[in-house]
């Protein structure tokens, strides 16, 4: 008996889902319609095609542009700080201080021509040969002019060049220094004034004069020898 009610009851649903596929097929047409008209279909035909998302992946590697851009910042650094230090290094060098006795010349009232050493501080870095020359071209103070001092150098004499060979230094001066408007004594006390000065240092005994890198007979037509070195005793 329960099985025959069981058998009736599937024989039911079958019978009604029949029935509701019957009706779908028949009114397939209206539904179609009333399902076009919401947009449902539409709204499945916009998923067809999902938008794109695009991944960024960061990479622990740096990039080469950003790595070069960096590197060569740094080494623009450490070249300006080079250079500093480099400046620093001219700034903390030392400047020496040296007593040295140059010597101008001094006219009597008879018109003689005598030499007379001053004693100078001279400030040098790393030529003291040089510097004092330099203070003999630059001419007595004005404390010194009103003792009766004078020079007897041109007035446009410049060194070109100084060297040391054995004991001669080696004077190279410019072509200015060839010319004393005062004659052959003038010529003669102004070579006294730089062999004197020069011969001052204990490791110079003489002195070679050349006029623009070139050994001269003459200083003038007046006849004063300079060829060979000169030392105080050629006078």
């Amino acid at each position: 008996m329960a099985r025959k009610k069981s058998s009736m009851g599937c024989l039911f649903y079958l019978a009604l889902v029949l029935l509701v596929i019957i009706i779908f097929l028949f009114k397939w047409g209206t539904i179609r319609e009333v399902i076009e008209s919401t947009g449902f279909f539409d709204v499945f035909a916009k998923n067809d095609n999902p938008e794109e998302i695009n991944v960024v992946i960061q990479s622990d590697e740096p990039d080469p542009e950003q790595e070069e851009k960096r590197v060569e910042k740094n080494t623009d650094i450490v070249l300006h700080v080079e250079e500093e230090k480099e400046e620093e290094k001219q700034e903390e060098k030392p400047v020496h201080t040296r007593r040295s006795r140059i010597f101008f010349v001094q006219v009597n009232s008879e018109g003689e021509i005598a030499l007379k050493g001053v004693i100078r501080s001279v400030q040098y870095l790393d030529a003291p040969l040089k510097a004092t020359l330099g203070t003999l071209l630059q001419g007595p103070l004005a404390a010194e002019i009103n003792q009766g001092l004078l020079t007897l150098l041109p007035q446009d004499t410049t060194i070109n060049n100084i060297s040391i060979k054995g004991d001669t230094a080696v004077l190279d001066f410019n072509e200015s220094f060839r010319f004393n408007s005062l004659g052959p004594e003038g010529a003669l006390a102004q070579i006294k004034q730089v062999v004197f000065s020069v011969t001052e240092f204990s490791n110079i005994k003489k002195v070679q004069i050349l006029i623009d890198g070139k050994r001269t007979k003459y200083l003038s037509p007046e006849g004063v020898y300079i060829e060979k070195p000169l030392s105080r005793n050629s006078f």
